[in-house]
């Protein structure tokens, strides 16, 4: 049976002329990141420059999309919860048969699925990058399944907070400050020094090219698979190589080890390990916010007198 709470906000969603405006000025920011990039190779035969510039475009058009789900989500799942209490129409939800983890899973589906439309929206735009070839449908429709797991990610965070804060505007800036901390937070190990059996192994020659994918992914920190940015880095350098030319004159630093390793395990496998991390984070969040949102229900009326 189709979630209430799913259905009503969806169909208010969706008849608002505002849907609209989002997808439409979403659209246009893609095809304007892809004009820039590749304008002018369209029309003119496939060569090296068009080849790179397209494996470039795909690369924009993904941290374009990242970016804007980030900022969108969360001013998107601000009202989830906290607008219910705004309105004084969270008692009357509570009171229904509706529970309270199902409140949370309709409030999180309706914004991912408007966060989905937007992706979906955007994918004409990214076939473009195929016009020189150097990029392949596979690809783009898993830099899709990528952006659409980030959405539901970040959908998790604003529902979460907008279950914590009273009002919509503590909400958004709650889930932001979450994202943030998240974003910050996870980088840690790349400020630390790495242990010296770690950089006796990366920095000697043959002693990388002996070690296995499977030696290189324990030496990562696990922390650093929980951040969604390591994870877009990863996808992409796997799919396309892009840190291979910005470290290749780099002779010694945490980053230059970060790569090495990163590219010893395989971009790709880190990408879809730090997916799955992400993935359980996310769910957990919904959790907490139904537990939450339970245990509020559950507090008795405070008596006016």
């Amino acid at each position: 049976m189709l979630n209430p709470i799913l259905s009503f906000s969806a169909t208010r969603r969706m008849r608002s002329f505002k849907t609209l405006l989002i997808a439409a000025a979403y659209v246009v920011v893609m095809l304007a990141v892809t004009l820039l990039i590749m304008g002018r190779i369209f029309g003119n035969e496939a060569t090296f420059y068009s080849i790179r510039n397209s494996v470039t475009c795909y690369q924009a058009q993904m941290v374009t999309q990242f970016i804007l789900i980030l900022l969108i989500a969360p001013a998107m799942t601000s009202g989830a919860i906290a607008g219910e209490r705004e309105r004084q129409t969270l008692e009357l939800l509570l009171v229904t048969n509706t529970r309270s983890f199902r409140i949370v899973i309709g409030k999180a589906m309706e914004s991912f699925a408007m966060l989905a439309l937007l992706i979906v929206c955007g994918f004409p735009v990214m076939c473009l990058t195929m016009v020189a070839g150097a990029v392949t449908l596979p690809q783009i429709l898993i830099g899709e399944l990528f952006l659409l797991l980030i959405a539901f990610a970040s959908v998790s965070v604003g529902v979460f907070s907008s279950t914590l804060a009273r009002s919509t505007v503590a909400s958004g800036v709650i889930s932001y400050l979450i994202l943030l901390a998240i974003g910050g937070l996870t980088l840690i190990p790349l400020i630390m020094d790495f242990p010296v059996e770690v950089t006796s192994v990366v920095y000697d020659t043959s002693s990388l090219a002996a070690l296995a994918p499977g030696d290189a992914l324990k030496m990562i920190s696990p922390v650093l698979l929980c951040n969604p940015g390591y994870a877009l880095i990863a996808l992409l350098h796997g799919q396309t190589g892009m840190l291979t030319s910005t470290m290749e004159y780099r002779e010694i630093g945490r980053l230059l080890c970060e790569f090495r390793l990163m590219d010893k395990a395989g971009g790709e496998t880190l990408a879809l390990i730090s997916c799955g991390i992400i993935l359980v984070l996310a769910v957990l969040l919904l959790l907490a916010a139904g537990f939450l949102l339970r245990k509020n229900s559950l507090k008795p009326a405070k008596r006016t007198k």
